[in-house]
This record gives structure tokens, C-alpha cells and sequence, in this order.
């Protein structure tokens, strides 16, 4: 019976080792964007809003008709204006037109503004600048 037990105690000693040599070696050196860093599902969704070809020839041919009096932005401000960032604090910008903004499509979840000689297109929801049309004035 004592050799049974040296002879049981043996096979799960060699066994429990090959085990773990023969398990998959996981190291994760390219993680996915699933929950913690995993795999994921290796489909990306982007979404990119922009200013629509129709109306940046709706405000670049308002404004080359109905020139409007801006002054520049100071250069600090200037370099922080881009897409993908927030709307500088303190920027000194406006509105479109009344008249422009009426001939151009609706866009609930964003707002037109102008910022020097640029329109910028800006998310209501984050304040994130989504587009710029430079030098549109």
C-alpha cells in the first residue's frame, strides 16, 4: 500500500510540471481596446465630422462677397487653435451671420464660430473643436 502512494505521489509530481510547459505562453505585448487592455474585438469604428464641401463654398463665397472686419489672434492663441483640441479660454470669437447661418445645414450638436480669420465647427457637448476652415475671411 506504501508503494502506491510513493508511486501516485511520483506521477503527480512529473505530470503537474509538464503541465504548465505545455500551457500557452499568453504575454500580451499588443493589447486591443477591449476591457482592461484584452484583445477586443479588432473592429474600429472612426467617425470623423468635418465641415461638408457645400458649405465651406457657402462661407468662403459669403465671406469673398461680404467681406467682415476681424482681428488677427495673438500667436499663442493662434497655436492652440486645432482640430481635436478644446476651444481656447478667453478666445475672442464669433458667431456666423444670421443670413450664412441660415443657408447652411442644420447641426444641432455643434456650433460655427468665428475665430480671426478661420470658422471653426466646435461640439456643443465638449467644447472639443472638431473643424477649422482657414483663412476663410
Amino acid at each position: 500500500m506504501y508503494t502506491r502512494h510513493i508511486a501516485i505521489a511520483v506521477s503527480i509530481a512529473l505530470l503537474l510540471p509538464a503541465g504548465a510547459v505545455l500551457a500557452k505562453n499568453y504575454k500580451n505585448d499588443n493589447p486591443g481596446k477591449g476591457h482592461d487592455g484584452g484583445p477586443g474585438t479588432g473592429i474600429e469604428i472612426e467617425a470623423s465630422i468635418s465641415f461638408a464641401p457645400e458649405e465651406t463654398r457657402l462661407i468662403r463665397d459669403y465671406f469673398a462677397t461680404s467681406p467682415v472686419e476681424t482681428k488677427p489672434l495673438p500667436p499663442g492663441i493662434a497655436k492652440n487653435l486645432a482640430r481635436g483640441k478644446p476651444l481656447p479660454p478667453g478666445i475672442a470669437k464669433r458667431y456666423l451671420p444670421g443670413d450664412l447661418n441660415a443657408r447652411l445645414p442644420v447641426r444641432s450638436d455643434y456650433e460655427r464660430l468665428i475665430a480671426g480669420d478661420d470658422v471653426l465647427l466646435v461640439s456643443l457637448a465638449t467644447g472639443v473643436i472638431v473643424d477649422i476652415l482657414t483663412d476663410a475671411l
